[in-house]
């Protein structure tokens, strides 16, 4: 089968949790979670190029976070995105993927889920479109926020968090974010939870050996999952459109643990709550730090204080929810002349 298109366009934005419980560790090596996405308008765009037989698949990086360490070979999730759809749908159609970066790298903000999103639209659009249920099952296969990637908007994510329901929300949210000098591996922030978890269920209290505080911005993270999950405090904020109540509601367990492994992110945390934010929230596993404040106004006051605040590399200011990813633009083949 040919392509459909010589070059096809794709966009997917990058996201926030208002609301992250993360469950016990369960015998798969992974955490049921319960979660609240929103998507952000801060969005990757990516472009696959036909290539002629025989051709190798390449990856080519621009944009404003372009940076060299993210992987331009089968690694890169939008590469494997394509490959896995190729693989999926027996239709193998080499393409050069290029990945324009708006989204921080390794931030918690969901940009290399994005990549993956917006390559396997982009693919699926090209070789004349792809059963739902079955690029639903790719997305899942690749992360487990890859789906969400694809659908946008504000979502209830259970299970791994792909398991997907449409949350009500009205208004405007806007978020100032704050990306970290140091870095943070997801593996190593849940580790870290399973450990702290491990010892207040011993009695101990992890506040005592030194780690930072964060006053006024994180609930501690729940002993265990055996206790209820409550998101509705957050579904009812986002249904009301009131962001002063999303911002009394907001949580994500994996906030101490975050803080445990990189202290410069309380230090950020608090910076932004002595300079007017509405409420401060580890973005996903950090080490991103997303501000909820009142409007746009608000956000560039804030932005510039964090600018010159210690270990803060990017500050970004978005404000959600956004859309789903979505076609751009498709380059039909040109006549050859011969």
């Amino acid at each position: 089968m040919s392509a459909r298109f010589a070059s096809v366009t794709a966009r997917a934005h990058g996201k926030i949790n208002p609301y992250l419980e993360v469950g016990d560790l369960m015998e798969d090596g992974y955490h049921d979670l319960v979660t609240v996405f929103q998507s952000l308008a801060v969005a990757e765009t990516v472009t696959l190029t036909v290539l002629s037989d025989g051709s190798e698949y390449t990856v080519d990086i621009t944009g404003p976070y372009a940076d060299e360490d993210i992987p331009r070979d089968a690694s890169n999730l939008a590469l494997a995105a394509v490959l896995r759809l190729s693989e999926a749908t027996g239709v193998h159609i080499p393409v050069a993927v290029t990945i324009d970066k708006h989204v921080p790298v390794a931030g918690g903000m969901g940009g290399g889920s994005a990549d993956a999103a917006a390559a396997l639209l982009a693919y699926s659009h090209l070789i004349g479109g792809v059963d739902e249920d079955l690029l639903a099952e790719v997305a899942s296969a690749l992360g487990a926020d890859v789906p969400f990637a694809l659908h946008g908007g504000t979502m209830l994510g259970t299970g791994h968090g792909d398991d997907l329901t449409p949350v009500l929300t009205r208004g405007t949210y806007h978020w100032v974010l704050a990306t970290s000098t140091g870095m943070l591996s997801t593996p190593a922030v849940y580790r870290k939870l399973d450990e702290l978890r491990a010892a207040r269920s011993e009695g101990f209290d992890p506040a005592v050996d030194g780690t930072p505080e964060v006053h006024g911005t994180s609930e501690a993270p729940r002993a265990s999952a055996a206790e209820p999950a409550d998101a509705a405090p957050v579904l009812a904020a986002l249904a009301h459109g009131d962001p002063a109540a999303l911002a009394e509601a907001v949580h994500n367990d994996m906030t101490d643990a975050a803080v445990a492994l990189l202290p410069d992110v309380a230090h950020v945390m608090g910076t932004g709550i002595r300079a007017g934010a509405l409420r401060a929230l580890v973005s996903g596993s950090g080490p991103t730090v997303g501000f909820l404040v009142a409007d746009d106004r608000h956000a560039l006051d804030i932005a510039v204080l964090l600018s010159a605040s210690r270990g803060v590399r990017h500050v970004v200011r978005t404000h959600g929810p956004a859309s789903g990813a979505e076609i751009l633009a498709a380059r039909p083949w040109e006549p050859s002349g011969d």
